[in-house]
């Protein structure tokens, strides 16, 4: 399921927002990959750090896009790993009920990203900010 939201974005701050994003990302234990979109966006592919995450059904990986257009901004998140988290709860829920909480907890978290994500970048765009954010 794809989220998106456009936020007033003064083509300046364009740059520095997909760069403050990344920054707060890191510091909340993601890694990122930046990379240019055919249509002229920025792509940030991120993940969470901890390879046992994986294992355990709770890997949290999304994908959200930048697209400036004029002194607006549109960012759109996908999520990266719904069907693993669906196949780890079913087996665990098949063979040991209990754990199926774990995937369930990892979806929980999945969800809840991409409404974050879009906190950050309203703070870092509000007038209020500062216009050299440390995050």
């Amino acid at each position: 399921m794809t989220q998106s939201k456009t936020f007033p974005c003064p083509v300046p701050r364009y740059s520095e927002l997909v760069a403050s994003t990344e920054r707060w990302l890191a510091g909340e234990g993601f890694t990122c990959q930046k990379l240019q979109t055919e249509d002229g966006g920025t792509l940030l592919q991120i993940e969470k750090v901890g390879g046992w995450r994986k294992y355990v059904g709770i890997s949290t990986a999304l994908n959200i896009v930048f697209h400036q257009v004029e002194n607006t901004v549109n960012v759109e998140m996908g999520a990266g790993r719904w069907m693993d988290k669906a196949v780890t709860g079913a087996v665990g829920f098949l063979i040991l009920w209990p754990l199926a909480i774990i995937p369930g907890i990892g979806a929980w978290l999945q969800m809840k990203m991409p409404e974050r994500v879009f906190e950050h970048i309203a703070r870092f765009l509000s007038p209020y900010a500062n216009r050299t954010d440390p995050n």
